[in-house]
């Protein structure tokens, strides 16, 4: 019986099955996939106790995030860009700036740890795209807080991987007892713009070299598979931050090369199920409950800060930028979903700071977060949008 715990192909098909069986009874009831994938990893793990290696974690991961990561980075041409204007960005930052620093301050005054402050606050601004933008769909909404919103949710997670890479280093620093230039700003420095041009490099690269050459569908998905994964694997040999790597290499690539571009995120989009069942559901298996009551009021005192800080800085970017009142009333409202790449920097970050014995304290605190954001975020995604007048239902 032990042996068939540890086996991991087992292990793998169970994540799957029970992924999908409990993702379709979710989404009957109004709930997201998400959450489901999480259950069943809390059932493999916790429940019925199977061992997860943690290469299986690690490679799970950085296939996930490394093709979540391009994705994004695809969605970022210069026609969107532009089209945003001034405002989408005076918004977008001041909101990831107040919510991070809300949620550090209040986890700070709260458990009086720092290291544990500053990475809950570098992960807090993240918001998860899919959930947001499942409801802008299902309410039929449009209108000027509808654009807005789906603009934020897309550039959020850039956002968010940035204050992430800064945010990391920092709290290694703090748990390593070197505080110094190098920790503090020389080293944030290297794995951002380092990873910049890593990204840029092998996104021209590869623009290229398919611009000059007749590929098919086949060709295509090996290419964006193999170039991801490589520029995955360079930056973390060159420390650099392999996530932001991974997104700016989409980005030079779809505004580049457009029409390979277009293909490859039809092509990695279409396997993305199963990664995401097998990812969030590795994260559910490392859940550890037996810590949960102890970190009851942390995750009550993150999920507010969280809350107050996204209705707070959108209420404020909006301000700042004269945008409508009902952007400035009701745009952090319809922000609150937390999952994707939010979770993955979670489980990144729990992988980095094992060492230091925090990996299990930030898996479950996230974990836990995002399970109550996904059930209430899209009641206020929904009371935004309804509110606002922008609802079709």
């Amino acid at each position: 019986m032990k042996s068939a715990l540890s086996n991991i192909y087992l292990m793998a098909s169970l994540m799957l099955l029970l992924g999908f069986i409990l993702g379709r009874l979710l989404k009957k009831i109004g709930l997201t996939e998400v959450l489901a994938y999480i259950i069943a990893g809390i059932l493999i793990g916790p429940v019925f106790k199977f061992t997860i290696p943690s290469s299986f974690n690690k490679v799970v991961t950085a296939i996930t995030l490394s093709f979540v990561a391009y994705m994004v980075g695809l969605s970022f041409s210069f026609k969107f860009l532009k089209r945003m204007g001034k405002a989408i960005i005076t918004i977008l930052v001041v909101e990831v700036v107040i919510t991070s620093l809300v949620v550090w301050a209040l986890v700070y005054i709260f458990t009086k740890n720092m290291a544990l402050s500053i990475i809950l606050g570098a992960l807090a601004p993240a918001t998860a795209p899919a959930g947001t933008i499942a409801v802008i769909r299902d309410l039929k909404a449009k209108g000027s807080l509808t654009n807005v919103a789906i603009a934020i949710v897309g550039l959020d997670d850039a956002a968010g991987i940035i204050i992430y890479s800064f945010g990391i280093v920092l709290t290694k620093a703090l748990l390593g007892g070197k505080v110094d230039i190098k920790a503090f700003v020389i080293r944030p420095m290297w794995e951002i713009f380092g990873a910049v041009l890593l990204g840029a490099a092998v996104g021209f690269v590869v623009s290229y070299l398919t611009n000059k050459a007749k590929l098919s569908s086949d060709n295509i998905f090996i290419i964006s598979i193999g170039a991801v994964m490589l520029s995955w694997g360079i930056a973390q040999i060159m420390g650099v931050s392999a996530i932001l790597t991974c997104m700016i290499f989409g980005t030079v690539m779809i505004n580049f090369n457009t029409s390979i571009s277009n293909q490859s995120n039809r092509l990695i989009d279409s396997i993305m199920s199963p990664i995401f069942i097998l990812f969030f559901a590795a994260i559910g298996a490392e859940i550890d409950f037996s810590q949960f009551l102890a970190m009851l009021g942390i995750v009550l005192v993150y999920c507010i800060g969280r809350s107050i800080g996204k209705v707070l800085g959108c209420g404020l970017g909006g301000f700042i930028s004269r945008s409508e009142a009902k952007i400035t009333k009701y745009l952090g409202v319809a922000l609150l979903n937390q999952a994707g790449v939010a979770v993955g920097l979670a489980f990144l970050a729990a992988q980095e700071l094992s060492a230091y014995h925090m990996g299990g304290m930030i898996t479950t605190l996230m974990a836990t977060t995002t399970a109550v954001f996904q059930i209430l975020s899209p009641l206020g995604t929904q009371y935004a949008l309804k509110k606002s007048g922008e609802s079709s239902i």
